[in-house]
């Protein structure tokens, strides 16, 4: 797997200039309310720390510290974490910044949140990792994280038929794709969430373990612009919520 992970970080170092500028212009436009909105009913007022995973140029974790929570936020990419912390200084608030992979440096029960978006679709052990992730929440918090089927079109020949058209769509309407793309299409097909049909596989898992899990579906028209909701209209995005509960 450390091919998909080598793979991934060149994308993201590419990519770290403008998705971080293209991130952090939501800070200041009703883009920040918006998500607000989204995540700040499932977080209780008792809660204090929270983890953000993959946090990229920090904007979920800057998100969280504006509203005075402690947070701790980790990437695997050392060019999004830079991003991360001069985006962090701006905004004037305080985080704990850490480079790690998939495994965690945690042990023990830390967070009141833990966090994420667009992460779990990467993951090479899901199973494991996302038990790992839970294993760090406290009693009476909670697993947040957002994704979306992005690798459907690998599964079969339909799926694929359907992004094809759908891109043309797209592109028709004079929106570009990463011109890498191929590339990742290559490395995702090595990657087991791929093949997973989620969010029911997330709910299905999270029951199996014994928690109790929440999916909320198709926030697209909540979460994106019109540009946004015309690239990723074939990939609903989704919140999955699970609860460590307290008995």
């Amino acid at each position: 797997m450390y091919e998909q992970e080598d793979l991934m970080n060149d994308y993201w170092d590419e990519r770290s200039v403008s998705y971080s500028e293209m991130t952090m212009k939501q800070l200041h436009t009703d883009r920040k309310k918006v998500w607000e909105d989204v995540i700040f009913p499932h977080v209780k007022e008792t809660y204090k720390d929270v983890l953000d995973i993959g946090t990229g140029p920090g904007f979920f974790a800057i998100l969280m510290a504006l509203h005075s929570l402690n947070v701790t936020a980790v990437d695997m990419n050392e060019e999004m974490l830079k991003f991360a912390k001069k985006n962090a200084i701006n905004e004037g608030v305080t985080i704990n910044f850490l480079q790690v992979g998939h495994d965690l440096p945690f042990v023990g029960e830390w967070f009141d949140v833990v966090i994420s978006r667009d992460v779990t679709w990467t993951l090479t052990e899901p199973e494991e990792q996302l038990k790992s992730w839970m294993s760090i929440v406290r009693k009476g918090g909670k697993l947040l994280y957002f994704d979306a089927e992005w690798n459907y079109h690998l599964r079969d020949e339909e799926g694929m038929k359907h992004w094809e058209n759908a891109k043309k769509s797209i592109q028709d309407e004079g929106i570009e794709f990463y011109e890498k793309a191929n590339e990742l299409d290559e490395a995702s097909r090595e990657l087991p969430m791929t093949y997973k049909n989620r969010p029911k596989w997330d709910r299905k898992f999270w029951e199996c373990q014994g928690y109790e899990c929440h999916v909320y579906e198709k926030l697209n028209k909540q979460i994106f612009n019109r540009e946004e909701q015309i690239h990723y209209q074939t990939h609903p995005v989704f919140l999955v919520e699970v609860v460590k509960n307290s008995y």
